[in-house]
């Protein structure tokens, strides 16, 4: 609720915009439902419940938008009305399926801040970007595979959606509050991915928001490796249309060498929590040099598939 005045008044400088509108509550206690009830306006205007569940809300709410795009506006979180006109005729523009950019960052008291490196801040850095692009289906693979965990979306309020193909490909509800993480490596060779430079959004860094039960029941990327695994082989032996041999066997060594480093991560984690200092352990060395030979090959396998842009 504390959030709501500065979003609406960020809504209204462009929610005209919108062909339609659908409000997602779940549940809420502290005044929400009526104030947006109260002071949201728009003539295709809907409310909604549904129970609490970040990504299933989502998907609740998109399932109700008949636009050919839809944007998530996040509470909290904002974009500027040049910018929502921007993501809107660029993802026309390059006819594409889900279109990042990079967002400003806040803290919770809206005072400018320094934010994360996401994935897409090094695609931009590594293809020397300066204008909105279609990215090839390879880079986006490799991209995704070597930031397992690591959602190539950035902040969905950031980006902009085509409708039906999330409608088609839902957000996951097996990883908690990870699951735009996980949307990212199951749909990096499905659809069209673009990235703009722009930065036309604002993204408000606070404490989690998902419930406890929701973190806690959630897998991670890494123990869904194996379906994981299972889509992207498929599209490597399937797609052959934007991707030369040589670098479809560049992404199945990739591949293979992600879900080797992420076993060795979690062995170099569990070393450092054993009892005895892991620099005093044989074991901690040798995972940890492994770990780090392994992230020399995935850079100059990364700058190999780079350089085919």
């Amino acid at each position: 609720m504390g959030y709501l005045p500065g979003h609406l008044e960020n809504l209204a400088s462009w929610i005209d915009l919108a062909e339609h509108v659908v409000v997602v509550d779940s549940f809420s206690t502290d005044g929400t439902p009526a104030y947006l009830k109260k002071n949201l306006r728009h003539p295709n205007l809907k409310f909604s419940e549904h129970p609490p569940g970040l990504y299933a809300s989502w998907n609740f709410g998109i399932r109700q938008i008949p636009s050919e795009f839809c944007y998530l506006a996040t509470v909290g979180d904002s974009v500027t009305r040049a910018g929502i006109a921007h993501l809107v005729a660029t993802a026309s523009r390059l006819n594409c399926d889900v279109l990042v950019s990079r967002p400003n960052f806040v803290d919770e008291t809206g005072q400018p801040c320094a934010g994360p490196v996401w994935p897409m801040d090094e695609v931009i850095a590594r293809l020397k970007l300066s204008a909105p692009v279609r990215l090839p289906s390879a880079i986006v693979v490799a991209t995704a595979l070597t930031h397992r965990g690591g959602a190539i979306t950035g902040s969905c309020a950031s980006d902009l959606f085509r409708t039906a193909v999330v409608q088609k490909n839902p957000f996951p509800l097996e990883f908690g509050a990870s699951g735009d993480g996980a949307w990212s490596l199951q749909n990096a060779g499905r659809l069209k991915w673009a990235v703009t430079t722009e930065k036309i959004t604002t993204f408000r860094i606070h404490p989690p928001t998902a419930s406890a039960s929701e973190i806690s029941a959630g897998k991670t990327v890494d123990e869904f490796a194996p379906m994981i695994r299972e889509i992207i082989s498929d599209w490597l032996k399937s797609n052959t249309h934007d991707t030369s041999v040589e670098t479809r066997d560049d992404l199945q060594r990739l591949l293979a060498m992600s879900v080797e480093y992420a076993g060795l991560r979690r062995r170099c984690h569990g070393l450092r929590k054993g009892k005895w200092p892991w620099i005093l352990n044989p074991n901690a060395w040798i995972a940890r040099t492994k770990r780090n030979q392994l992230k020399s090959q995935f850079d100059s396998l990364m700058e190999k598939i780079y350089a085919l842009k």
